[in-house]
């Protein structure tokens, strides 16, 4: 029981702890994007893409810049250009033998927690996709197409959403019964990958910061039934879950779209890396609902008294509510310009 506890509280104050600070430092969590399209031979135009600070009050990027092959010289001038979140550099490279099988990194990213995502599209050749990190912020142009890069930016992105791991924790927390969580899961994960869809490909379109206030409002709404007992939960809460874990999944869908809307999907593939993504989504999805299974089953192997049980949970739901409220305030605030 005692390991039980610990490991518990250890769990909450760690997703307060990394959590809390995760609006203060989103903007760093999205990646840049570095498109290279060949328009004529060892002649490439570059759309160099990066997060800034501040949003649209600040010009300022993340301080990285691209690094291409000493026989790479610009022909010309950069223009930048500022989006909602995003700084957007162009220009025209010349690269004497081409960019094939040549090493190109990013200068500074060893400091952040930002990935780049690279696209090399030639001439009569498909798209190569290339990712770096902080780990590996420089590497190779090879053969290989590369779109699985898109399943692990997938599985990231719902490991370090920390906003979506709580509504789902929260929607595990909500049901008893396999049949119940299954019908869950599988209604959160249709609806969110629907308005993911049509969201990457331009079909419908919102706004991210509305969009991550309501998902933040989600949370709340899921810890607030939390909260009350069993029998005084809303009707559709208790009958229905499913239904609630639809409608607000189709929001969470906008919002695991944002990530995308930030790199652009290649044109040629966007099918492609779309389905990967997704994936990479459902897998991290998965891990989290599997994590909050193995902890339940730990709690009754550890016998925990039920009121002890109803304690640690009523905690953890509080911290829940609590950082979705933080975020609530934060990102409306951000939409007001406060």
């Amino acid at each position: 029981m005692r390991f039980c506890h610990f490991l518990l509280f250890g769990f909450a104050l760690m997703v307060f702890a990394v959590a809390w600070v995760s609006p203060l430092r989103a903007h760093e969590v999205r990646p840049g994007f570095l498109k290279i399209d060949e328009t004529a031979p060892e002649t490439y135009t570059v759309s160099w893409k990066q997060p800034v600070r501040g949003g649209m009050q600040s010009v300022a990027g993340l301080g990285l810049r691209p690094v291409f092959p000493a026989a790479c010289t610009r022909a010309s001038d950069s223009t930048m250009r500022l989006s909602p979140g995003v700084l957007v550099e162009t220009f025209t490279l010349t690269c004497a033998g081409g960019l094939r099988g040549q090493a190109i990194g990013i200068e500074g990213l060893q400091k952040t927690i930002t990935d780049v995502f690279v696209q090399l599209h030639e001439v009569d050749e498909n798209p190569v996709h290339m990712r770096l990190t902080p780990e590996q912020p420089m590497a190779q142009f090879t053969g290989g197409v590369g779109l699985a890069n898109y399943l692990w930016l997938g599985v990231e992105h719902l490991v370090l959403g920390y906003d979506h791991i709580l509504f789902v924790i929260g929607l595990v927390m909500l049901v008893s019964g396999w049949r119940r969580l299954v019908l869950v899961i599988t209604g959160f994960t249709a609806a969110h990958s629907v308005t993911l869809g049509l969201s990457v490909l331009d079909v419908i379109y919102l706004p991210a910061a509305p969009v991550e206030a309501v998902i933040a409002l989600s949370i709340i709404f899921v810890a607030t039934e939390l909260l009350r007992l069993a029998h005084a939960r809303a009707a559709l809460t208790r009958r229905h879950p499913q239904i609630i874990a639809l409608a607000f999944g189709l929001l969470h869908g906008f919002g695991f779209a944002g990530v995308l809307a930030d790199i652009g999907l290649p044109r040629d593939t966007s099918f492609f890396a779309l389905a990967l993504f997704n994936i990479g989504l459902e897998i991290g999805q998965l891990g989290v609902v599997g994590v909050c299974l193995g902890s339940a089953y730990l709690a009754r192997r550890a016998a925990m008294p039920p009121a002890y049980a109803a304690r640690v949970q009523t905690g953890m739901v509080l911290v829940m509510g609590g950082l979705a409220s933080y975020w609530f305030v934060a990102r409306t605030a951000q939409i007001i310009g406060f």
